[in-house]
């Protein structure tokens, strides 16, 4: 889903009033001037399989975070996005639910809950690549790294080409340039930890 100038998702696009139909590319705007901080890379190329995707997903308004929308996959996926973010979900080809989601600048903050059809999910970025098997979890891209930050469960960040891999717990966040080697995981402070929150209108 892309946030095309003011929402954020490309199948159902996170900016709309939550329908059944078809969801297409946008962009969130930026109403309240806030920088995007986080970012894990996802898998991502196009758009999700249409039909598949409007039988499973849908966009909510997040009474949080006017007048950006929630993602809703069942039960087993939640994506929250902030302003001024451009995301999109992969072509499954025909897959009822999206295991992949294409973030290119901007925040998202996701909750994924594993089933047996959907054990996996993964973000991906310019540079980087976020995969779970459950957990809540922030990704920002913005100002050339990628940032990712756990707040339950545990999240493997590892470059595109696969040539490092880091496992993140909660609390524990990464960030990820083309120029940052090794990936380190640290501890994030309170007050980083805040701001990035306060992107999904969060305290």
């Amino acid at each position: 889903m892309r946030n095309a100038a003011r929402s954020k998702t490309t199948e159902p696009s996170a900016r709309r009033t939550p329908t059944a139909r078809e969801p297409s590319p946008r962009r969130s705007r930026n109403r309240l001037g806030l920088t995007t901080v986080v970012a894990a890379s996802i898998l991502l190329s196009t758009s999700f399989s249409a039909r598949a995707q409007a039988s499973v997903c849908k966009l909510v308004p997040d009474d949080r975070n006017a007048p950006e929308e929630i993602l809703r996959c069942g039960d087993t996926l939640e994506v929250r996005s902030g302003h001024d973010t451009n995301y999109n979900l992969v072509d499954q080809k025909g897959m009822p639910q999206p295991r992949e989601l294409r973030l290119d600048g901007g925040a998202l903050k996701i909750e994924f809950h594993p089933s047996n059809e959907h054990p996996t999910f993964q973000i991906r970025t310019p540079y980087a690549i976020a995969a779970v098997r459950g957990t809540k979890w922030v990704v920002e891209v913005g100002s050339g790294k990628m940032s990712t930050f756990v707040i339950e469960g545990n999240v493997a960040v590892s470059r595109p080409n696969g040539e490092q891999t880091v496992l993140l717990g909660p609390s524990q966040g990464a960030d990820v340039s083309p120029r940052s080697r090794p990936i380190v995981v640290a501890r994030w402070p309170a007050a980083r930890v805040r701001a990035l929150l306060a992107r999904f209108g969060q305290q």
